[in-house]
């Protein structure tokens, strides 16, 4: 069997571990797990479902960090015929729960090493509310299962959306669907089999899943997966200079975290051949900045992509310069093949230039949401596309630019402002650890206006914080034309940013305009 014969993604593992079983299929913390063993996990963990009693199509919380053992519960659960739902396993017990009921999942999977004691308190607050908690090692002694048939309509996991723009829906992704973007990115970025892939991203979600883990079992390409904690970006590079890593991906945060807390003369980082930057806004000076400092060229690509599109939408090509605008947009190149991108504003499709919401085809796209009829219908336009929430523009030459989520646009006086126009100008300033622009509409005659908040350092001392914000001020002032209507300065870790680390812009505003916010402001201007 060649790889563009597999329909389902359990056929996909049980060719790589009858064809290449011996070998690494990704090491987790420097510990390899061989295709056949993976393999195994996954049929012992399907089988204790099957003895559990698990249905047909029905939904299976997974709760589990970057493990080896991941991997045994999202596949074993679709072995079994269920539905993997993977969720951020520290997002705590009521956030877990609220999930599980959205999907309907009766069955939570929690991680193995819990210790004992927290283990019983959570299974039996867990039974309390009528969910049963298992682990995978309860899996480790499970008889051979007669197994249901997969087909490649099936649902294979839901990806729950992270909640930046409102409450998180279940995206509905089939082995079809997967497969097929799996080969579109593929072709797009021109991934071969000699690839060498290290990653830190969560694996419950659809980059760090999808791009960093299903492409290169796909390939039977080599996969380095590390923890997911950026409180140290350290282990990351090192992990990139060991390997001789040649694709990497994260958001823009991540790039500047580097940027700010290590040495580059420290790595060498020159066998990346992709250091793709998305899921966030990109900022063409983190690009430049990051390829500078480690002496890289044409090695950080700008891509896009949405749960919805199963993830990715469109990359530049390798190892090709980017694309700038005049207001300092990046370019995320051209779409993957068989994706078509149009540009729509009041149900009209836009010339060249013209920014409106981005609406996307692909037969790799979502069923929409599970359970949820109302928001699917609100999800498609016409012609198979479907509404992105995202605006954005095409050029001539049809390369797509991200201006900024259609819900955190901010309309001052008649003109469009991203957040990040205004994010940028001020995360660079010294002291300032992060940002984020709003717009606030009182209700006066002035319409719209732009609210800027900013963490402070700790160690600013509060003698300097009213020239900050002065400074702040004339900065934005001198690059965008207008002064912010408030600056107000913040505590670190006060702007809400959802698990996978976007910014909850949304959120800030209903917590400033509901007092939630007044207790983390340390500066306050009027």
């Amino acid at each position: 069997m060649k790889p563009e014969q597999f329909s389902t993604l359990l056929e996909m593992l049980a060719f790589r571990a009858q064809a290449s079983g011996e070998q690494t299929a990704f090491t987790f913390n420097g510990q390899p797990t061989t295709f056949a063993k993976m393999w195994r996990g996954i049929n012992r963990f399907g089988a204790f479902l099957l003895a559990c009693g698990i249905e047909r199509n029905t939904p299976v919380l997974i709760a589990l960090p970057n493990s080896a053992e991941f991997f045994s519960a999202f596949y074993g659960v679709q072995r079994a015929g269920g539905i993997a739902v993977p969720v951020f396993p520290n997002a705590g017990s009521e956030r877990i729960f609220s999930l599980a009921n959205l999907c309907g999942a009766e069955m939570i999977v929690v991680p193995s090493d819990l210790p004992a004691e927290k283990l019983d308190f959570f299974r039996q607050h867990a039974n309390a509310r009528g969910f049963t908690l298992v682990t995978v090692s309860e899996s480790d002694a499970q008889p051979a299962a007669e197994f249901p048939q997969i087909s490649p309509d099936d649902i294979a996991f839901l990806q729950y959306t992270s909640g930046s723009t409102g409450n998180p829906k279940g995206v509905m992704l089939t082995h079809a669907s997967l497969l097929t973007n799996i080969r579109q990115m593929i072709a797009g970025m021109q991934i071969t089999p000699d690839e060498i892939f290290v990653s830190w991203l969560p694996v419950y979600h659809d980059m760090g899943l999808i791009l960093k883990t299903m492409v290169p079992f796909y390939l039977a390409a080599q996969t380095h997966l590390l923890p997911t904690n950026l409180r140290d970006v350290r282990p990351w590079l090192d992990a990139i200079q060991k390997h001789k890593a040649t694709f990497t991906a994260a958001p823009d945060f991540a790039y500047r975290l580097v940027l700010r807390h290590v040495e580059p003369s420290e790595y060498d980082l020159s066998s990346l051949r992709v250091a793709l930057n998305a899921a966030e806004p990109v900022r063409a000076t983190t690009m430049h900045d990051f390829q500078e400092a480690f002496g890289l060229k044409d090695v950080m690509v700008a891509g896009y992509g949405l749960a919805e599109a199963t993830v990715g939408v469109s990359m530049w090509t390798p190892s090709t310069p980017n694309r700038i605008d005049k207001r300092g947009f990046v370019s995320v190149g051209h779409p993957f093949p068989n994706v078509e991108i149009k540009i729509i504003s009041d149900g009209v499709i836009q010339p060249p230039n013209t920014v409106g919401e981005i609406a996307i085809r692909s037969k790799a796209s979502s069923l929409g949401y599970y359970e949820n009829p109302e928001e699917t219908e609100k999800l498609f336009w016409q012609d198979g596309y479907f509404l992105s929430g995202d605006l954005g523009y095409l050029d001539e030459g049809g390369y797509l630019y991200i201006v900024s989520r259609k819900k955190n646009i901010i309309k001052r006086v008649g003109e469009t402002i991203a957040p990040q126009e205004i994010e940028e100008i001020v995360d660079v300033i010294d002291g300032i650890r992060f940002s984020a622009a709003i717009g606030v509409d009182k209700g006066g005659t002035e319409g719209e206006q732009v609210y800027v908040f900013a963490e402070i350092r700790e160690s600013i001392p509060q003698e300097e914080w009213h020239e900050m914000a002065l400074q702040l001020t004339a900065d934005i002032h001198a690059h965008m034309g207008f002064r912010p209507a408030r600056v107000h300065l913040l505590k670190a870790r006060s702007i809400p940013l959802t698990h996978n680390g976007k910014m909850q812009h949304m959120r800030l505003r209903e917590m400033y305009l509901g007092g939630s916010l007044k207790d983390k402001i340390l500066f306050p201007t009027y």
